[in-house]
């Protein structure tokens, strides 16, 4: 009996043991920048990415001058300018050429740069916005403005107010992050999503990127330092992070895979048991 017993506690031993190596995760896969080591410094080769405007951005075009008369109808926001402190009509301008309205969200107003690559500004008409960065199309309207004599020198800021990232899969808070300052580096994306969860694979990331007319795929590893690459560290408007799910999450969605093992450690510990009785 006593040597029953004694088996019987080995084969439960043996089951619990069989229990946790199905459960058990490599915790280098989980941590980052395994390959860094202590006290080392890393030439960085990324730079932040110089943002050219495409179809569909919206933009938020604020133009001011001392001419309050020019800038009234310049900065036309539902039929009434918005005057600053200092004297100057300050707004985000532009109308929607199919409509004639200028689309807003909240208090923020913004032109849609069309199919086209245009944006139509009230007595500038129809300006070429796709393709340029922001420093070029402020200071193409700052030309038109001066060329068409509307104001002697205008002051004109252009922000993105769609620019943003999406982030999808295996982290705690998937979805699309906002970027107001219009620049935002991986490690940043990764904190905002709340961190990848335990099931997220780190080894297998996906980076998806509008290029021009073609989408461009590029997998990399957050277990070594490679995300401080300069295609990587900073992310551009409209990326998308996919972090594919590991083969634990696999089987917990699996219920067959989850079960099988299971049943199969179960009925090797009864004919262990079975065996053990019939020797006894």
């Amino acid at each position: 009996m006593k040597f029953l017993k004694t088996g019987l506690y080995s084969s439960l031993t043996i089951f619990i043991v069989m229990l946790t190596m199905n459960s058990c995760v490599d915790s280098k896969k989980l941590a980052y920048f395994n390959n860094v080591k202590r006290d080392t410094t890393i030439q960085m080769q990324a730079i932040p990415p110089i943002f050219k405007i495409n179809k569909n951005d919206l933009l938020q075009i604020t133009i001011e001058s001392l001419d309050v008369q020019a800038m009234a109808v310049l900065n036309q926001t539902n039929g009434s300018p918005t005057v600053s402190s200092a004297g100057s009509a300050q707004t985000g301008v532009g109308m929607s050429p199919a409509t004639g309205a200028t689309p807003t969200t909240g208090n923020i107003t913004g032109n849609l740069v069309n199919e086209k690559g245009n944006i139509t500004l009230p007595l500038l008409g129809i300006v070429k916005a796709e393709g340029l960065t922001k420093e070029e199309l402020e200071a193409e309207i700052r030309k038109e403005l001066i060329d068409k004599k509307i104001v002697l020198d205008p002051i004109v800021t252009i922000r993105i107010l769609n620019y943003k990232i999406t982030i999808l899969g295996e982290v705690n808070h998937p979805g699309v992050i906002p970027v107001p300052n219009e620049k935002i580096t991986l490690p940043e994306a990764i904190g905002l999503a709340a961190d990848l969860t335990p099931f997220g694979r780190r080894d297998n990331v996906l980076l998806a990127r509008l290029v021009g007319n073609k989408m461009v795929y590029k997998r990399f590893s957050l277990n070594d330092d490679k995300l401080f690459d300069k295609d990587l560290y900073y992310l551009q408007n409209n990326d998308l992070i996919y972090v594919e799910g590991n083969k634990a999450k696999a089987g917990q969605s699996d219920r067959s895979a989850q079960t099988i093992p299971i049943f199969l450690s179960a009925v090797s510990l009864l004919a262990v048991i079975l065996s053990l009785a019939i020797r006894r």
